[in-house]
């Protein structure tokens, strides 16, 4: 069941990658408090995404990519 969930997540969503370019933009931006939330933040940033889904959306106080919570998300498009 849980391969089931996955494959069927991946297929309507795309996968991002960490590489050297966003780990140095997110280390740059003075506005990122967190790391990791910066290395999120330029990976989708890098791979055009129109959205990043948490349920911690307080912490992308600075994304210029819209940032909604997994009920909001799912309301939204489905």
């Amino acid at each position: 069941m849980a391969k089931k969930k996955i494959g069927l997540l991946t297929e309507n969503m795309a996968l991002t990658t960490v590489d050297g370019k966003v780990t140095r933009e997110a280390l740059k931006n003075k506005q990122v408090h967190d790391f990791e939330d910066g290395l999120e933040y330029y990976s989708a940033l890098n791979h055009s995404c129109d959205v990043i889904i948490t349920e911690n959306k307080s912490d992308f106080y600075f994304s210029s990519i819209e940032v909604l919570g997994c009920e909001e998300f799912i309301v939204k498009n489905f």
